[in-house]
């Protein structure tokens, strides 16, 4: 189903034109009807030969309802422009036009009203004024019709030219991502909160789940109308009226979005693409506060520009909109700029990046970046994607974006297959990047073993703050070069496939002195502090014999040699074999020692399985291994 929109300036007979297209008068408001002027949206349809029917948006022509206007072209697919032949070419013709172009609507027709008010000789220089306005724009090969609403001249003509133009639209693409932009929210007696707006990029059914952002309200669609029939299902284009159940029409307002639940993300911050109109009379300053339009949404925004100091009339540049409030867009969305005082329209733009990185201006490669994703290309937004973030699970690549699913998921296999991403499982990244933070990793590890050769290598809690890493980049990174044994992990280390922990021989020297000092005293040996304070390079060797095994730690810095360890274990469970059980008192008569060391070495054999601890006694464990 298409959506066709009116434009051109106040009184010019936009809604006299509708209404005698489709005998519906679109002025709903009692303001409207008394002032004779539309001043908010107005809706009505058409049937067409073949038994389907097209919406029809009725906009505003003052300059005052010029945001009206936009939220209602934002969603349509073709115009019906309409210039008054008794006025001929006005100031919200030319402004009008210069959205239509920004938001880069399909086509339309020309529709020169009132032409019983004027004699042939105006008229013809009317239409030769229009065709020269139009030039260079969406309506340059617009055919030009010309109309007497009141009189019923030429009003079958337009309809011929809709029949036609609609057979040759492009027909709105089902991505399965639907969106619908508020443009109405109202209340009906035993319904309860209604909504309107044009439907985008996928299906909405009756009893869906629905999200409306930015508040991210919850609720669920009552019931689906198009001109006025109940409807099971709405696909992209369509004119909707939805109810809602659980919502209160304050909760809502134009603007917000109804999107599935959990499909979308809001932002306050893009990059995008604008362009200033060439009537505009003075540039557009860095950090100037401009109303941004994007759909039916309307926020402030300050604009960063990031190539240049400003942007002069007619000229283009990259931008970043930092908003005052969230709101939805998507990359390929195109938006309408505008001064918020005088009110005029001074540009348009086209959505880049939802989320960028910090970065500063005229930043020449950012520029390059932004320029590649111009195209919209799904395969140059992955890979620029990928340079920015590093890294991403597949299922948010442009998850932000006028693509479906499958074709990003098919533009990523063919990614991968061209060797221009690396992936593993859900999670791809940029070849490079990925390369290099490989390269760095292992460059850390080598450092360290490099340093301090005695250790088992690299402590794996340290590679996040010492690479400036995001940890889940390093644990995949990480995990993968161990799986190609680039890398071997012992423990809370990793180290290099080659290295094997060495003394130097001082600390040989070193090693022996504390061993011996161990061996004098197998059941009651010093402590891990009393090495540690004989000097830092006692700790290092210390160190050294823990992780390689020579020393067992127990709790509060209680330390044995292994093979002592081993023989007071036996003994432990000697003991208890033969009485059935023991207390701390028990096995410490029996070993010789302290209760110092005794509850260190009880809690070590019960966190080994060895013991089992039942009140204050100790067993062995039902499935003795022993």
């Amino acid at each position: 189903m298409f959506v066709l929109g009116t434009a051109g300036h106040i009184d010019h007979g936009k809604s006299k034109l509708v209404e005698a297209l489709t005998g519906i008068d679109p002025d709903r408001l009692p303001e409207e009807k008394a002032r004779g002027m539309t001043i908010d949206l107005g809706f009505a349809w058409l049937s067409l030969p073949d038994g389907s029917e097209v919406g029809i948006v009725d906009v505003p022509g003052h300059e005052r309802f010029v945001k009206n206007m936009v939220a209602g072209v934002g969603g349509i697919d073709a115009v019906i422009f309409v210039v008054a032949a008794d006025d001929g070419w006005m100031p919200q013709s030319e402004e009008h036009l210069q959205i239509l172009d920004m938001l880069k609507i399909q086509t339309g027709i020309v529709t020169i009203t009132k032409i019983d008010l004027v004699d042939p000789e105006w008229l013809s220089l009317v239409e030769e004024d229009i065709r020269g306005k139009v030039k260079g724009t969406i309506l340059e090969d617009a055919p030009v019709v010309k109309v007497s609403s009141t009189k019923k001249i030429g009003i079958d003509e337009v309809y011929d030219q809709i029949v036609k133009m609609i057979a040759g639209l492009k027909p709105r693409k089902d991505i399965g991502k639907p969106r619908m932009y508020i443009d109405r929210v109202f209340t009906m007696a035993g319904r309860g909160t209604v909504i309107t707006g044009t439907l985008r990029d996928g299906y909405f059914r009756s009893g869906d789940e629905v999200e409306i952002l930015p508040e991210k309200i919850c609720s669920r669609i009552r019931e689906l109308q198009t001109h006025k029939k109940s409807q099971k299902e709405v696909g992209p284009g369509t004119r909707v009226a939805m109810n809602l159940a659980g919502v209160e029409k304050r909760q809502l307002k134009r603007g917000d979005v109804v999107t599935r639940v959990g499909q979308e993300d809001t932002v306050e911050s893009f990059i995008a693409r604008v362009v200033m109109v060439p009537t505009l009379k003075f540039p557009i300053k860095h950090n100037a506060t401009l109303l941004l339009i994007l759909g039916t949404t309307e926020l402030l925004a300050k604009v960063r520009i990031l190539d240049k100091d400003r942007i002069p009339p007619n000229d283009r540049s990259f931008v970043q909109l930092i908003c005052e409030g969230k709101l939805l867009a998507r990359i390929g969305d195109h938006f309408i700029l505008r001064l918020p005082s005088p009110q005029i329209t001074i540009g348009g733009g086209l959505v880049l990046d939802l989320f960028p990185k910090v970065r500063k201006r005229k930043d020449k490669e950012l520029i390059s970046d932004l320029k590649k994703r111009l195209a919209l290309k799904p395969s140059d937004l992955i890979l620029s994607e990928l340079r920015k973030e590093g890294s991403m699970l597949r299922e948010d690549i442009l998850r932000s974006s006028n693509f479906s699913r499958e074709q990003i998921r098919s533009c990523l296999d063919q990614l991968e297959r061209e060797g221009k991403i690396f992936s593993l499982g859900d999670f791809v990244a940029d070849v490079e990047k990925w390369r290099k933070a490989s390269e760095r990793i292992i460059t850390q590890i080598e450092r360290i073993h490099r340093m301090f050769p005695y250790k088992i290598g690299a402590k794996l809690a340290e590679f996040s703050s010492r690479l400036k890493m995001k940890e889940n980049w390093i644990e995949r990174i990480i995990n993968h070069l161990i799986a190609e044994k680039r890398v071997v992990q012992k423990g809370a280390y990793l180290c290099l496939p080659t290295h094997q922990p060495m003394l130097s021989d001082q600390q040989k020297k070193l090693s022996e002195q504390i061993l011996q000092r161990f061996a004098r005293s197998p059941l009651s040996p010093p402590t891990k502090e009393e090495i540690q304070n004989l000097g830092a390079e006692y700790e290092e060797v210390l160190m050294f014999l823990i992780e390689q095994g020579q020393l067992v730690e127990l709790k509060d810095g209680i330390l044995f040699r292994k093979d002592d360890f081993e023989r007071i274990k036996g003994r432990v469970v000697e003991f208890i074999r033969q009485h059935g059980e023991a207390t701390v008192s028990q096995l410490r008569e029996h070993l010789s020692t302290t209760r110092k060391y005794m509850v260190p070495i009880l809690e070590k054999l019960d966190q080994s399985g060895i013991t089992q601890r039942e009140g204050d006694k100790r067993v062995l464990p039902k499935a003795d291994k022993f």
